[in-house]
């Protein structure tokens, strides 16, 4: 009944050719354990001269053996089971009348012998069961009635067959199994004596058992993928699903980054414009106060010398009209060639945004494609699946330990493929991965390029010759490089130079610390066009004014109420479009104040982040230079505590570990970094260039001396990296654009 059961819920096109749409004919196993009938097969080789092809249900490809059509294995399983059909069909038919094997006579049929392979009539069924010289027929003979009584089963039907002959020796049966040929049916005589002698000959009933146990092992694995190979269909829907969505979801991202990089822009070219009338206020009220003093002054000459005083003083007005006309031609110059960087980059922007959009949708293509392939193999897998199921059941229920020893082992490895397929298909639908365009950045248009070496190299007029020192550099937008040092124990300069390293004024100070010379905290950072921040000693703050030379110094604890002593303050960096100024600490405190020195409120720095060497405004955020941590960061800075926006890559140079101490930006946004470290017992200064949004390191190299200072400037249309010794050095770098 087992077999009855299994062949139940068969369809029917698994017994039909899937070439001719028959039934098969003299079935062929295909690698895939397809069937294909032996004539289909003939015409399929001869249509395919390349030595192979593909089977017609699974798509799967299928060497042509050298031997052709005879190279495949004939399917004595199936031809059983579509006998079996027919014997069933037989049975159910009242009166069936065809042609006898016996006296080949219409007649009325009345049983079938499996030796002589016919139907019989009820005269030569008499006869084989009578007659001695049909004896050994008679164990293979099955009346119609009996099939209809005892409900045939491919068990019985196995029974009844007759047991395989030799392939070499025709009238001998088959004894064993010979593995080496694919358990080819073999005599004692060919195993011991004959082709088959020092083969791996095996018992019939020995190797089925063991075939028997391994196909039901591995049907219960393929039960075990049943919902697998059911549910990937579904799977693939549902990832094309969520494919579609992430593309829809990226593409929208990209679009809001692309407007808020827009709106960013037209933001900057604002506030380009605002710094331009800002500088020329600044410019306008201070010629108005240096004329108000001079005129002043003029008046109280005027009573000695009118005319030479006229003279004089003309003279003096006409110089600095002009130096102030130089400022505003200047300022004028800078804006125009910063709106054009900005106008530039906004193109860029436009080109990244449509490539990136363009990325979101080869990426999906791609995946749906991927999906696709995936959709079209779990279709012919699931063909095969049922296929080998479907084989395997049958099998195991005929319990013929021939059919068992030469049917399972090639059902068990075209299973243990399929197996493997269908889990490498789950495996594939799980690695596909989300869609990623990367971020819209601002490079301006450009890429920046530093010179391999220094454009030129010169001294700080004054400062080596007399031992002063150079803690601090930065380049002011009036056309001045302003260093700001150590003279001695108790004095520091604030010094302005030109681009040449030319003196063109120097200022001393009192120190009210008597610490050593070489003290760190003398540091200098741009408020507007004349007027500088800067950190003179510990705890202190204070504003310098180029032009009138006047100093205002005040001490943190009169600025913020809450101050601690013991907070040590290192670094300046300001806002001028916002008139902010930051003070950076050796803790994660930074304290933000308005142009005037008034406290507005502390910053906190994000945690692990243990103080601020350096820092400098990018964009809506800071760069930290932490030199305890030995890391750089980018932090925002609106609201009462910082989050961090990315650590910057560390070098990797020369084997030390090195620690970041100034930072500076181009008029791009490129970022430069000083890193110090110690190699081989000595300390050694380099340089690294990062992209504006800092995730890239671009170049890293090594520089000369003790670089305490670096800024860039504009000087004839061109931008340039200015680096200053300890000593007195001053570095020029060009920056070259590149498109």
């Amino acid at each position: 009944m087992a077999a009855k059961a299994v062949l139940k819920g068969v369809e029917d096109k698994f017994f039909e050719c899937s070439f001719c749409l028959e039934n098969f004919q003299e079935p062929k196993l295909l690698p895939c354990l397809h069937r294909i009938c032996k004539g289909c097969l003939e015409r399929i080789i001869k249509e395919h001269k390349d030595g192979e092809f593909r089977c017609p249900l699974c798509n799967e490809l299928c060497d042509i053996p050298p031997e052709g059509v005879d190279g495949f294995r004939t399917d004595f399983h199936m031809k059983s089971m579509l006998e079996y059909i027919q014997l069933q069909q037989t049975a159910k038919t009242e009166d069936l009348t065809a042609e006898c094997g016996g006296c080949s006579k219409e007649s009325r049929i009345t049983s079938y012998c499996f030796k002589c392979k016919g139907f019989l009539c009820e005269q030569c069924s008499s006869i084989h069961l009578t007659l001695k010289m049909m004896k050994e027929h008679r164990a293979s003979i099955l009346s119609l009635k009996e099939i209809k009584e005892q409900e045939l089963t491919l068990e019985l039907l196995a029974s009844l067959k007759e047991t395989p002959r030799c392939q070499s020796h025709v009238d001998k049966p088959a004894e064993v199994c010979c593995a080496t040929c694919q358990n080819f049916p073999v005599c004692m005589v060919c195993a011991q004596f004959g082709e088959h002698k020092g083969h791996d000959i095996h018992d019939v009933r020995l190797l089925a058992r063991k075939e028997r146990l391994r196909a039901e092992k591995t049907l219960e694995t393929l039960e075990e993928h049943n919902d697998d190979i059911n549910e990937l269909p579904i799977r693939v829907e549902k990832v094309k699903e969520k494919l579609c969505e992430g593309i829809s979801a990226e593409k929208e991202r990209l679009k809001l980054q692309h407007t808020k990089l827009s709106e960013m822009m037209g933001q900057r070219l604002e506030d380009n414009k605002e710094l331009l009338k800002k500088n020329k206020r600044e410019i306008d009220d201070q010629e108005e106060k240096e004329v108000a003093e001079l005129e002043k002054e003029r008046e109280r000459e005027i009573e000695t010398s009118v005319k030479k005083i006229n003279d004089k003083f003309d003279k003096l007005i006409g110089e600095m009209r002009a130096r102030n006309q130089d400022l505003r031609n200047g300022q004028e110059t800078l804006h125009d060639e910063t709106g054009e960087r900005i106008i530039k980059g906004s193109v860029l922007v436009d080109r990244e945004f449509e490539k990136l959009d363009s990325s979101v949708d080869e990426q999906g293509n791609t995946q749906k494609e991927e999906l696709e392939e995936i959709s079209i193999e779990a279709a012919n897998r699931k063909t095969r699946y049922g296929n080998l199921r479907s084989t395997i059941s049958s099998v195991l229920a005929s319990k013929d330990n021939w059919t068992e020893a030469q049917c399972l082992p090639d059902i068990c490895k075209a299973s243990d493929s399929l197996i493997q397929e269908i889990r490498q298909n789950v495996t594939q639908l799980d690695s596909l991965k989300q869609i990623e365009a990367g971020d819209l950045t601002i490079t301006m248009g450009v890429i920046v390029r530093i010179t391999k070496e220094p454009e030129s190299v010169v001294d700080i007029e004054g400062v080596e010759a007399q031992g002063w020192k150079v803690t601090h550099m930065n380049y002011i937008d009036s056309g001045s490089i302003v260093i700001m040092g150590n003279v001695d124990s108790e004095h520091m300069h604030i010094t302005a130079i030109d681009r040449k390293g030319k003196l063109i004024s120097t200022d001393l100070f009192n120190r009210i610390s008597k610490d050593s010379d070489d003290y760190p905290a003398l540091t200098c950072y741009p408020l507007d066009l004349f007027k500088l921040v800067t950190i003179c000693e510990d705890g202190e703050s204070g504003i310098f004014n180029i032009r009138n030379k006047s100093h205002i110094r005040k001490h943190m604890s009169d600025i913020v109420s809450d101050w601690d002593d013991a907070t040590e303050v290192i670094s300046i960096a300001t806002d001028q479009i916002n008139k902010n100024v930051y003070i950076g600490t050796g803790s994660r405190n930074v304290f933000v104040l308005d142009d005037m020195l008034n406290y507005r409120h502390t910053l906190q720095l994000p945690q692990g982040i243990k103080g601020s060497a350096d820092m400098v405004v990018h964009e809506d955020n800071l760069i930290i230079c932490d030199f305890a941590s030995k890391a750089a960061y980018i932090v925002t800075r609106e609201g009462p505590e910082a989050e961090l926006v990315c650590e910057l890559p560390k070098p990797v140079h020369g084997g030390g570990e090195w620690s970041p101490c100034r930072v500076c930006t181009d008029c791009n946004g490129f970022i430069y970094i000083i890193w110090t470290g110690e190699i081989s017992s000595q300390w050694r200064d380099i340089l690294t260039q990062y992209s504006p949004d800092g995730h890239h390191l671009l170049i890293t190299k090594d520089v000369e001396g003790d670089v305490y200072g670096m800024d860039t400037m504009l000087t004839d249309g061109s931008e340039k990296l200015i680096l200053a010794t300890l000593e007195g050095k001053l570095y020029t770098y060009g920056l070259a654009l590149e498109s």
